[in-house]
């Protein structure tokens, strides 16, 4: 089967901008909404944020989905009302499991800007929400597991078994191969790819499925986070 790639550039993405937060929707977030893009594969939400210091989320509820944030730059402080807390910096990855609902804050804990990615899988809503911190592997050369449900041996566990987030530091003309699953998303959160001979930027993004899984090669010493997927949320008709 030919594979299909879907290419979403950086400025194509939504933004949200106030005096304290700029965040970059790769789907629909908030505000704003287009019936088209709600989402690909289990993943629904995927936030490029940049926070000023001092300013956060104050308490706000969450259910049925698994939260994984992976910090650029600067530090974030997490705390919920299951008593799960920590600050993370680069380096450290946290996955908030919302379960059947929770409740949690977010700030920026440095003397910067807090530069971070989140990302929302569609999960369960009946088990117990649960928080957890852990060092990312730093997948040089080649993508490494960050966080995962099922069976699969990961630093951070998910609920949804059948999603993964890799993450690959690629120097300057190394060459790795893409994640196989049903679906596959990656984003370039530093430097530049090829995507087979597609080129990608900072920022960019790719959605890929039916196989193929075309290799990745850096053109620029690179960061990538790709989920693979094999199953699809249910969401409602456009």
């Amino acid at each position: 089967m030919r594979v299909r790639v879907d290419v979403r550039p950086a400025a194509a993405r939504f933004l949200t901008a106030t005096d304290w937060l700029e965040s970059r929707h790769s789907f629909s977030y908030g505000s704003h909404y287009d019936p088209a893009n709600v989402g690909f594969g289990l993943l629904v939400a995927h936030n490029d944020d940049v926070l000023q210091p001092g300013a956060g989320f104050p308490p706000h509820p969450h259910r049925g989905v698994d939260i994984v944030t992976w910090i650029v730059a600067g530090a974030l402080s997490h705390a919920d009302d299951t008593g799960g807390e920590g600050v993370v910096t680069p380096g450290v990855v946290q996955v908030l499991s919302a379960g059947r609902g929770v409740r949690h804050s977010e700030v920026n804990a440095g003397d910067g800007v807090a530069r971070y990615v989140q990302m929302w899988v569609s999960s369960d809503d009946e088990g117990e929400p649960r928080y957890s911190n852990a060092a990312a592997p730093a997948g040089v050369g080649g993508f490494s597991v960050v966080a995962a449900g099922g069976s699969d041996d990961a630093p951070l566990r998910l609920r949804q078994p059948a999603a993964k987030l890799l993450a690959a530091a690629l120097g300057h003309g190394r060459e790795t191969s893409l994640p196989a699953a049903r679906f596959v998303h990656l984003f370039v959160a530093a430097g530049a790819v090829l995507l087979g001979d597609v080129p990608l930027l900072a920022g960019d993004a790719a959605r890929v499925t039916d196989g193929g899984w075309p290799s990745v090669t850096a053109t620029d010493d690179a960061h990538l986070l790709a989920w693979a997927m094999d199953a699809e949320a249910w969401r409602p008709p456009a």
